[in-house]
């Protein structure tokens, strides 16, 4: 036996719950916050802008699944500088930050460094 609820996830007294599919369309379709939810309170739903822009949020988070359900975690990270080495540049990464941290002065207190 498989249980299936009859609301949708999440919890039952957020009033603009059953909304959230029509909500997230007026969105796509350019609408204001403002606008969504004087719709909202046309069909007797009252709730403050704070709430449409948080079931909005919802909706978006929702659809970030990948198609194996699994959710998606954005963009792509960016690989870190020192793998991005390329031939024009023969230093290793150690050599490239002990270049870098000899020109910064962490210390507000000193004297910057005078080229020697």
């Amino acid at each position: 036996m498989k249980l299936v609820p009859a609301d949708p996830p999440g919890r039952s007294s957020r009033k603009a719950r059953h909304f959230a599919q029509d909500i997230r369309e007026l969105r796509d379709q350019g609408y204001t916050f403002e606008a969504i939810r004087m719709a909202l309170a046309a069909v007797g739903v009252h709730v403050s802008n704070a709430t449409v822009q948080r079931e909005v949020a919802r909706a978006v988070k929702g659809l970030g699944a990948a198609s194996d359900g699994r959710p998606t975690t954005g963009p792509a990270p960016t690989p870190a500088a020192s793998c991005m080495r390329t031939e024009a540049d023969p230093r290793s990464g150690r050599e490239i930050a002990e270049a870098f941290t000899a020109t910064q002065n962490t210390n507000p207190l000193f004297r910057s460094r005078s080229p020697e």
